[in-house]
């Protein structure tokens, strides 16, 4: 039950942070931060998938709602990217180098093999989430700009709210 308010707060914390803050930022046509698919990366290495689908399902749900206004957008965007997650970490893990309790941070992958679970996850991420938002062949190339520049500012963005905020040494990791 105390995983349970934890993950709430965390879920509270990281969708004010992008409806109120991340959402007002424009930077430009080709970037957009979004600091909530930490919240996905985050979830230890053994928790179940299916709760894992929840939990994304519920923050892409809250992002939608409080922040663009068209429903199942990063919904769809984040259930993808928690159902892919487990494999993901299949890939940059080795059997049996990690508790199932641990948390994929910094401190447990190292930072080459966090930087790539976190560059590939974003990428998914994006791919869905913009090729719902256009869904045009017409606009393809624009769209894989958009992927990949909003891809590489968010691996930026979440690798450093790692290392300062959920870093095990000083702050809110569990």
């Amino acid at each position: 039950m105390k995983r349970f308010f934890l993950y709430f707060g965390r879920l509270l914390i990281i969708c004010l942070f992008q409806a109120f803050i991340f959402e007002r930022i424009q930077i430009g046509p080709f970037l957009y931060p979004c600091i909530y698919v930490l919240f996905i990366l985050l979830f230890p290495f053994g928790y179940h998938t299916v709760y894992l689908l929840v939990w994304a399902f519920a923050i892409g749900l809250i992002t939608d709602i409080s922040a663009t206004g068209m429903l199942g957008l990063h919904a769809s965007a984040s259930v993808c990217l928690a159902l892919l997650r487990p494999n993901l970490l299949k890939l940059v893990t080795v059997k049996g180098e990690v508790g199932q309790t641990a948390t994929p941070g910094l401190n447990t992958l190292g930072l080459t093999r966090y930087v790539a679970f976190v560059a590939v996850s974003l990428l998914i991420h994006h791919a869905v989430l913009f090729g719902w938002e256009n869904f045009r062949l017409s606009y393809l190339y624009l769209t894989i700009a958009r992927i990949v520049c909003s891809a590489a500012l968010n691996t930026l963005l979440i690798v450093l709210v790692q290392a300062t905020l959920f870093n095990r040494k000083r702050g809110f990791d569990s």
